[in-house]
């Protein structure tokens, strides 16, 4: 099954007609009343990131079921980046970073600019804040998956000295404690994302 695709944005339009039609979705699929609370609670965090990820977006919404996974939530916007102010943001930080990125969300912000920047700059090598743990590339494709990222986190494959904060931080996510999976994806100026849940 898979719902219609509406239009969603940065501002506000089109989020009520989406959480509808999770609900809908959800009742379709004979999801019980737990599900689908969990369900909409997931699309609502779903808008929430993204608006705090991409600040004027435009992006379609939909929900379906496929053979893997009974509630797959796609955000597909495409994303307009200023390669020049990223650079001299990432050229005026000493780390080559941003230090303002926390939790999960602001580590995928960082993602989702970082392979924009690097897609479209002309690039021959990532920079700075560009490769997360749990980030892998197919050629013009750049993905992250949140269950790569705490598969890598639990088995010591990060490099970095604070990976006990950073399980500390995926405790406290609500969409790392609910969702099975976050995938993102960039290539070229469009971005998805997909959170997949089994209920």
């Amino acid at each position: 099954m898979k719902t219609s695709k509406i239009v969603v944005s940065s501002k506000g339009s089109g989020m009520a007609a989406a959480l509808d039609e999770v609900e809908a979705f959800s009742k379709e699929m004979g999801f019980d009343k737990r599900s689908t609370l969990r369900a909409r609670l997931l699309a609502e965090e779903t808008m929430s990131m993204v608006r705090a990820i991409v600040e004027d977006f435009e992006a379609d919404f939909w929900v379906e079921s496929t053979e893997g996974c009974s509630c797959e939530m796609h955000l597909l916007a495409v994303a307009e980046l200023d390669y020049k102010k990223r650079q001299d943001l990432i050229d005026a930080s000493t780390e080559h970073r941003n230090e303002a990125s926390v939790g999960i969300m602001g580590k995928v912000k960082d993602f989702i600019e970082g392979c924009m920047f690097y897609l479209g700059s002309g690039r021959t090598e990532p920079l700075g804040d560009y490769h997360l743990t749990g980030c892998v590339s197919y050629e013009e494709i750049q993905m992250w998956s949140l269950q790569q990222y705490r598969l890598c986190l639990e088995q010591g494959q990060y490099e970095g000295d604070d990976a006990d904060e950073l399980l500390d931080e995926l405790e406290k996510s609500l969409v790392a404690n609910i969702a099975d999976d976050v995938r993102v994806s960039v290539q070229d100026n469009k971005v998805e994302m997909v959170i997949r849940k089994n209920f």
